[in-house]
């Protein structure tokens, strides 16, 4: 595995656009933080870490916004996660249902987008609280 920083390979940047087309607080801000990263291969699995080459923060109200649902070449499901932190993107995840390793990321367009709701606005409470 790769762990040199480098632009994104031309599927990896039809990945991030695809998550782009979800509809969620901050998608406007978070676009052109996303179009100008550099990666780095982080993990078996494709996930990529991702550093923003300008400066901003995007009004994203969830660490990740959009979970998107692929099937592996074998049809178990795929999960590509955009992880935001404090308004900035910085890991694209991947992972099988089956805990497995990703064999075959699937084509952009064959992920299906699920934008996930906000928190409650006073939090989750604990079985403590």
């Amino acid at each position: 595995m790769e762990n040199e920083c480098r632009q994104p390979t031309a599927v990896e940047r039809s990945l991030l656009e695809r998550i782009l087309e979800a509809e969620f607080s901050g998608r406007d801000e978070l676009a052109p933080l996303l179009r100008s990263v550099i990666v780095r291969n982080i993990d078996e699995d494709c996930g990529l870490e991702l550093e923003s080459q300008v400066q901003g923060k995007a009004p994203v109200t969830k660490r990740i916004p959009v979970d998107a649902e692929g099937k592996d070449e074998d049809g178990v499901a795929i999960h590509m996660l955009l992880h935001v932190v404090e308004g900035r993107p910085v890991e694209l995840e991947f992972f099988r249902e089956d805990g497995a390793t990703v064999r075959k990321v699937p084509a952009p367009s064959a992920f299906d987008l699920i934008v996930l709701p906000p928190g409650p606005p006073g939090g989750f409470r604990g079985a403590n609280s």
